[in-house]
């Protein structure tokens, strides 16, 4: 979590020469809101490398499989509404695409309904992560 919010932090900071301006409580709850989506990614990701600690390889084919389609579908790289109605259906089961439009809005000042997506989609995923993630880590533990 540390990390991934002071990375965000370094992004921000390095971006306020370039023209980027932003609402400083919006962009507090923005970074807020990205650790707590990094806690379950994070969780899951352990979960995940204890599952293949034998065949490392496969950590990370599922990782990279799994990890860029879902930053595409989530319109953090490109955004959804040129892309094909497929790609837009597809982004609505991605809880990253929440994330996205909530971490948009709050660093724009916008407290709108997309904020409260955001939020909910960060805890579910911190939520199922850090579930599967514990009883991953226990179960290695026996």
């Amino acid at each position: 979590m540390v990390p991934l919010v002071g990375q965000a932090l370094v992004i921000v900071l390095v971006m306020l020469p370039f023209g980027f301006r932003f609402d400083p409580l919006g962009g507090l709850l923005a970074l807020a809101l990205l650790g707590v989506f990094g806690v379950g990614l994070g969780s899951l990701s352990y979960a995940l490398a204890l599952a293949v600690r034998k065949q490392d390889w496969t950590f990370w084919l599922v990782q990279q499989t799994l990890l860029y389609p879902a930053m595409i579908r989530s319109g953090m790289l490109l955004p959804l509404s040129a892309g094909p109605g497929w790609m837009q259906a597809l982004a609505k089961a991605n809880p990253l695409a929440y994330v996205v439009d909530a971490e948009r809005a709050l660093f724009a000042g916008e407290y709108s309904a997309a904020v409260g997506w955001g939020w909910l989609a960060a805890g579910v995923t911190a939520v199922v992560g850090l579930t599967v993630g514990i009883r991953s880590m226990v179960r290695s533990a026996e």
